[in-house]
């Protein structure tokens, strides 16, 4: 087979630069279909705001429940050592009114250790769904302020609603520690069949509290598809218990 000509070759590369120079890349097939979603923009808008930003978090718990997020009561808790170490962990909202955020757990637990030496803590929320209009929605809600220990009745139905396994849960572990898998898996089975055999009721434990977050800051963030997110920001007025709210920028 005749060789083709050198001079034909370095033609042939030469044209191949020029087209690969004519077309570039956000112009190839594979990105022509999302060329015009690149080129959009605009500014996200939170319209429903409240007087009360609790108000507005009901709304948007709501929804997200709505769209069937999971877990949407899954929310980020952080706190602060004596040592002035910040650790955070997820955990599940159980209740909440105008006044604060309920969560239950173990007071042997090693937040809880923190909060008893600095009891000022922040929750995280975020929530990602689609809506009816196919808009892709991300709601994030960040809370800040004090928190308190609550009285055994205030918690006691929030103990009295959990499922059996969360039940054994509170009195098989010690939250945090180093535990050996089998031991454990033998006295769980143990608890287990006893409650089968209605010899115990499983009644709450002491280190079962719960705690309950005062906010004095809650932020809100709203953004959807091509749009520049939107925040509010609500801080509590401690003289008359009110709210200021502003808008800042994301």
């Amino acid at each position: 087979m005749q060789r083709p000509n050198q001079s034909v070759i370095l033609w042939l590369v030469r044209s191949a630069r020029c087209i690969i120079k004519s077309f570039p890349l956000w112009e190839t097939w594979s990105a022509k279909g999302s060329r015009k979603k690149l080129d959009l923009s605009d500014l996200a808008k939170i319209e429903e705001a409240a007087d009360h930003p609790v108000e507005l978090f009901s709304s948007w718990y709501a929804e997200a429940r709505r769209y069937k997020v999971q877990a949407a009561n899954a929310c980020c808790l952080a706190t602060t050592s004596k040592n002035c170490r910040v650790s955070a962990r997820n955990l599940l909202l159980r209740d909440f009114d105008n006044d604060g955020f309920v969560i239950v757990t173990d007071c042997r637990s090693k937040k809880i250790d923190d909060l008893e030496n600095v009891p000022y803590a922040a929750m995280c929320y975020l929530w990602c769904y689609k809506n009816e209009q196919d808009h892709q929605i991300v709601k994030q809600v960040r809370v800040e302020g004090l928190m308190k220990r609550l009285e055994r009745e205030r918690f006691q139905h929030l103990y009295d609603r959990e499922p059996l396994y969360c039940k054994i849960r509170s009195h098989l572990c010690d939250q945090g520690r180093e535990v050996d898998w089998n031991e454990m898996k033998q006295r769980h089975d143990e608890i287990l069949n006893s409650v089968r055999r209605n010899e115990i009721d499983l009644p709450m434990p002491d280190h079962f509290v719960g705690y309950k977050l005062y906010p004095t800051m809650m932020e809100f963030y709203f953004a959807r598809d091509h749009l520049i997110g939107d925040r509010l920001l609500y801080r509590k007025n401690t003289s008359d218990d009110s709210w200021d709210r502003c808008r800042i920028a994301a």
